[in-house]
């Protein structure tokens, strides 16, 4: 694994080339810059042959800003499915308040060329990518 992003307490992103996948473990979703900055490496990820996106928000506090989550819809999953995303699993939250983000960012990423998945861990996510 090779880290690609990170900020101390907020997120730290990784890829592995080898299997396709990346991982972004997110702390705090409040760091609006930080998501935006993130979101664009993942990009930059993906236009290098990366297919899986593991979002882990297992442990995350908070939730993005309601113009973030636009820019998800209108900007990110686009861009994603443009270059090849495959899917995108995400973890999801303990937190019922980030859950409920998490649920709306899932919902409004159907609508593209990738497939989107929940799991209750990262060992059962990276099962379902192996299924993939």
């Amino acid at each position: 694994m090779t880290t690609f992003y990170k900020k101390e307490g907020v997120v730290t992103a990784s890829s592995n080339a080898a299997a396709g996948t990346m991982t972004v473990q997110w702390d705090s979703l409040l760091d609006d810059q930080a998501i935006e900055e993130c979101c664009q490496a993942q990009i930059e990820q993906v236009k290098k042959g990366i297919k899986i996106l593991f979002l882990d928000v297992s442990v995350a506090n908070g939730v993005p800003s309601q113009k973030r989550q636009e820019w998800f819809e209108n900007y990110l999953f686009p861009n994603f499915s443009a270059l090849g995303l495959k899917a995108s699993i995400t973890i999801l939250p303990k937190s019922a308040l980030t859950k409920l983000a998490s649920k709306k960012w899932v919902k409004n990423s159907g609508a593209f060329n990738f497939d989107v998945f929940e799991a209750a861990s990262l060992n059962d996510a990276q099962e379902l990518a192996r299924q993939l």
